[in-house]
Formats: structure tokens, sequence, C-alpha cells
């Protein structure tokens, strides 16, 4: 699908989407599951090789790309950076048949992936048009342990580095509270942890998200553990 000759420019609005995925019979079906009004897929290729070139020349918006590619499972996330250096503006969404390659999940981020999902589990056209409007996808399958679970892995630093002055501060209450997030921790228990109220509780977690913005507990400690907030529990 990703011959030239097949490909046209995109509508006035169009949402501009690759899909990288190396299984035939999912390449077909990720094509009709991503058929829209508002969606031009620009290709569908198997080779990490092809889909740079094909992202080069077209700049899609999406990028949709397989975890294991061709038997390597590490090999969407390399490929990841690669669309990156070519394809700047590309964002790109990791697809994976399953969760039991959590431990590559903060590689795929720290490549400069927007999202993470089962292929199960996800509306690809709903995925797409999140992934555009700027927003960091999450399985709700795939929670916030993984992604601690593979910062261990890469030992992410605790503290945010030097000349990020821009980035959001949050309070030494609000870090106490995040980290208890991260352990899965509920409102109430955070609370008797902390000897707070529930209620105040769930406004810092409201006054966590709008300052990170993102929009759950999940991304919150995917983005506190990628920018160095939290030291990935134990």
């Amino acid at each position: 699908m990703s011959d030239d000759s097949q490909l046209t420019p995109a509508p006035n609005g169009a949402l501009t989407v690759l899909v990288v995925e190396d299984d035939p019979y999912a390449q077909h079906a990720m094509s009709l599951l991503l058929h829209a009004d508002d969606i031009e897929l620009v290709g569908v290729c198997a080779w990490p090789d092809e889909a740079l070139a094909l992202a080069e020349r077209r700049r899609p918006a999406v990028a949709l790309v397989d975890m294991r590619l061709h038997g390597d499972s590490h090999g969407g996330v390399e490929l990841i950076r690669g669309l990156r250096e070519v394809s700047a503006e590309t964002i790109c969404g990791v697809i994976t048949a399953t969760d039991t390659v959590c431990d590559f999940y903060a590689d795929a981020f720290l490549a400069g992936a927007h999202g993470y999902i089962r292929k199960a589990d996800m509306d690809l056209r709903d995925l797409a048009r999140r992934l555009a409007a700027g927003e960091w996808v999450i399985n709700s399958e795939i929670s916030a342990r993984y992604v601690t679970r593979g910062a261990r892995a890469l030992q992410w630093p605790a503290s945010e580095q030097e000349g990020e002055s821009d980035a959001p501060r949050l309070t030494p209450r609000e870090l106490e509270t995040l980290a208890l997030v991260a352990e899965q921790l509920s409102s109430r228990d955070i609370g008797e942890r902390l000897f707070i109220s529930e209620h105040t509780v769930k406004t810092h977690i409201a006054h966590i998200l709008a300052k990170l913005r993102v929009q759950n507990r999940d991304q919150a400690v995917l983005y506190a553990v990628l920018k160095g907030y939290l030291n990935p529990p134990r």
C-alpha cells in the first residue's frame, strides 16, 4: 500500500495516518478499522526502511507502529526513533498484541511515542484522532505499574534536569500524593497514608493533572516518571 502510485494528496483537513505492521492479516484489518471520511491512510508498511522513506515523503500526522516487527521485540521502538528524525511532526503510537512486552513501555516513550496501546482494546480511528490532538494515550490494561517497571529497567533519574525552568512544578505534598498514586492506591488509602481527607487527596490530584496537562492518573504517573519527578516504586 505504500507505492507512490496509490498515494493522493490528503483531502482538506484529513488526518493522514501511516501504519507499520508486518502481519498481512493485521494490515488488512487495520486498514479497514481506519476507514473514515476524516482519515487518509497514506500507507501500510511491513518494513522499517519502507516506513521511513514514506514518512519522509508524506509527513503523516500520525504513525501507528507495531511493537514487534519481524521477530524483533524492540523493533517498533527503534523505528519510532527513526520516524522522529525524518518527520519530526509525526506523532507516533505503539500498538501491540499483548502487554507482556511491558519492559519496553518506557523505552517507547523515551523514543518519542505518545501512545502505547493493545490492538484489541482500542478504536484505531479514535486513537489516531486523539494522538493527533496531542493526547498521550495509554491503554487501560497497561497500567502505571508497567510504566514504572520499564523505568526501573532504564534507571531513570529522580530529579528534573537543569535548564527546564518552564517545566511544571509540583509542591512537596503533590509529589507525595503522586508517588502514592503510582503505587495504585485509592484516594481513600492515600488520605490514610498522608493523614489527610479523601477530599483533600482528590483536590491534590486535580491540581496535579492540571499542572501536568494530562487527563488521568496513569498519564500523570507516566509523565512524572519520564520527566524524573518520581523514583519508580520498588
